[in-house]
């Protein structure tokens, strides 16, 4: 699996053992956790170790990655992957930033990229996501990445530790190609 994607400003490499305490001190921030329907608040080491160690199991159709930024190569700043469903033939996108990076479209840059490496290169289906309502920056993210909205309903967000709503993105494998090979607009 190819190990680094760059883009313009950021390096998505695959995760380390070794980032265990990192990602359980960054992701254990309610204002991020609130936002992930699978992560536990408060976050330990613990489950970042079994996190990793699940993680490197997975198949060649899903992709876990850090993000870090090219100037500063050697700190995590988040994470991003897209995990692929063989039952349902799609991948679903997932990803945190830390706060201090928010707003600056570096989320949608790597986002726009690891739905590429999707599809170009593990070959999936179609991608799903979804973002809870209280958090529409995520719906701009997973906008900008192509995805559009295919309904809402609710889903259970751990560090909450009840149901949220959420609004359910899909972009499909027809859309992303007609993406593809549409002209870029210049302006």
């Amino acid at each position: 699996m190819q190990r680094i994607i760059e883009t313009a400003r950021l390096i998505l490499r695959l995760p380390h053992n070794d980032d265990a305490a990192v990602i359980a001190e960054l992701i254990n921030d309610f204002e991020i956790s609130k936002n992930l329907a699978r992560v536990p608040y408060p976050y330990a080491l613990s489950d970042a170790e079994e996190f990793l160690s699940w993680a490197k199991g997975a198949d060649d159709k899903t992709r876990f990655s850090v993000i870090t930024l090219k100037q500063q190569p050697s700190v995590l700043q988040g994470m991003i992957s897209y995990e692929w469903n063989a039952e349902k033939q799609n991948a679903e996108l997932g990803y945190w930033l830390v706060k201090p990076l928010w707003g600056q479209g570096l989320m949608s840059e790597a986002a726009q990229a690891m739905v590429s490496h999707a599809f170009a290169v593990a070959d999936v289906g179609d991608i799903v996501s979804c973002y809870f309502i209280e958090n529409p920056a995520s719906g701009k993210v997973l906008a900008r990445a192509g995805l559009v909205e295919a309904g809402q309903c609710t889903q259970f967000s751990k560090a909450q530790g009840k149901d949220v709503p959420v609004v359910n993105m899909r972009l499909t494998r027809a859309r992303w190609d007609g993406l593809q090979a549409a002209p870029t607009q210049s302006h």
